[in-house]
């Protein structure tokens, strides 16, 4: 018996502990409606993985991948993406010779930091770089990794990540930065 999205839930999150039935229907663009499904703690359960994200839009992209309906195609490489920017991006960073316009494939964030060449295509990529390389030491003291789960966490707040850009995104708020110190100011002109 082949089970529909929903049904799928409702069969999977049903058994789990700690997980209510509020659930809710989303028809637009898709052939197969999806049903998000969130637990006592309000995070949206996936039914496939049972990762659970905290709002609708990043559970609707999860959900997605599982679907395997990767829409935007890269012609050089067949690379699939669920949405248009992020092929864009993939191109102007991987294949950036097939851009007919070179000035908008040309890295625009370039790291603050003097004798430092790194620049990125995005302003994040430029963040996390200045993290992981100009405030290593910071980093090591927050940074907690689980080898066997995977699972990373912040030594500051106790929240765990399952990837590290999300840490970096995270550990800008529980870093003790030294505000005067110009390492900070030099931070400061791109984060």
């Amino acid at each position: 018996m082949i089970l529909g999205m929903g049904q799928k839930i409702e069969n999977q999150i049903a058994g789990k502990k700690g997980t209510t039935n509020t659930s809710f229907d989303s028809t637009a663009n898709s052939k197969m409606p999806l049903k998000y499904v969130k637990n006592d703690q309000g995070e949206f359960v996936c039914p496939d993985c049972g990762v659970t994200k905290k709002n609708q839009n990043t559970m609707h992209y999860h959900m997605k991948k599982h679907e395997e309906q990767l829409t935007h195609v890269c012609k050089e490489c067949k690379k699939g993406f669920l949405q248009k920017q992020t092929l864009d991006l993939h191109i102007r960073s991987k294949h950036p010779e097939l851009i007919k316009d070179n000035a908008n494939s040309e890295k625009k964030w370039k790291c603050p930091f003097d004798d430092c060449e790194f620049s990125a295509l995005t302003k994040g990529n430029c963040i996390i770089h200045c993290l992981r390389v100009h405030f290593q030491d910071e980093i090591n003291n927050l940074m907690i990794k689980d080898n066997e789960t995977k699972m990373i966490y912040c030594n500051e707040c106790q929240k765990e990540f399952t990837s590290s850009c999300a840490f970096y995104y995270h550990c800008k708020g529980c870093m003790d930065f030294n505000k005067n110190e110009d390492k900070y100011k030099k931070f400061e002109e791109i984060a």
